[in-house]
């Protein structure tokens, strides 16, 4: 999970609230419209690509809007179905059938004996409670470390104590998203292994290691204004300072 930087909403979807009563509509209404689509395409374009909290690329036919406050709490006072600030872009966790390709299932759907949801299917109906993080009120800092082992994601104290945000709201989220979920854990591994390998590679015994790290991380990353690679966060925490170093070159926000 990343930060996210959110943009006005789109056009069709401020004039779809001035021509109707948006106090009283519902999600299911407004998805029958064409302002939806504008709606969702918005959402990937400002995560760059990835869902908001596992970080896989988002597929056509693998991605929803999460309303992280859910919408069973929308009132005729307070109307979460429509609220643009309350919209991310997910993957569907994992447990639905979806019409992709073999490869691609085996990376977004979870198989027997490890079938567990991640993502907006894991946390369905919960009302956060101040614990859940939400991508939208992250600081730009990584908060995740992760194992080179297994590809579990745990917090990163040290990130944790310098922004202020309690490790066990940390551990509050990987749990409650599921995002230790065996099909990401093994995305996560691949990652790390396959960007370890290339660090052996070019290294000539003369680069300076850091500067190695940030020229695959500008390779990677690229200059912050089109899609992430997947999986964002995990080659941050494995190009260490040499990310941090490019990230800061392209002034990275989100």
């Amino acid at each position: 999970m990343k930060n996210v930087l959110k943009s006005s909403e789109p056009d069709e979807f401020q004039k779809y609230k001035k021509k109707n009563n948006s106090q009283s509509k519902t999600w299911k209404s407004f998805k029958r419209t064409s302002a939806y689509n504008s709606v969702r395409e918005t959402l990937v374009i400002d995560q760059k690509g990835l869902c908001a909290y596992c970080e896989i690329d988002l597929h056509p036919n693998d991605r929803c809007v999460e309303h992280f406050i859910p919408r069973s709490q929308s009132t005729l006072e307070k109307n979460y179905d429509l609220d643009w600030r309350n919209m991310l872009a997910n993957c569907r966790g994992g447990m639905e059938t979806i019409d992709i390709s073999e490869e691609e299932n085996e990376r977004r759907i979870s198989q027997p004996p490890n079938r567990v949801a991640c993502c907006s299917a894991a946390k369905a109906d919960f009302m956060p409670n101040g614990k859940l993080l939400n991508p939208l009120e992250l600081p730009t800092l990584r908060l995740f470390s992760f194992s080179s082992l297994d590809g579990e994601i745990r917090p990163d104290e040290n990130v944790c104590k310098k922004v202020g945000i309690p490790i066990e709201y940390i551990q509050f989220t990987i749990q409650k998203l599921g995002l230790n979920v065996q099909r990401l854990k093994n995305e996560r591994v691949a990652i790390i292994a396959e960007i370890t390998q290339e660090l052996d590679d070019r290294d000539d015994g003369l680069i300076n290691p850091i500067l190695l790290k940030k020229q695959i991380a500008a390779e990677r990353f690229g200059d912050g204004k089109h899609y992430w690679p997947a999986f964002f966060t995990t080659i941050r925490w494995i190009l260490g300072e040499g990310a941090e170093k490019h990230l800061a070159t392209i002034s990275y926000l989100g």
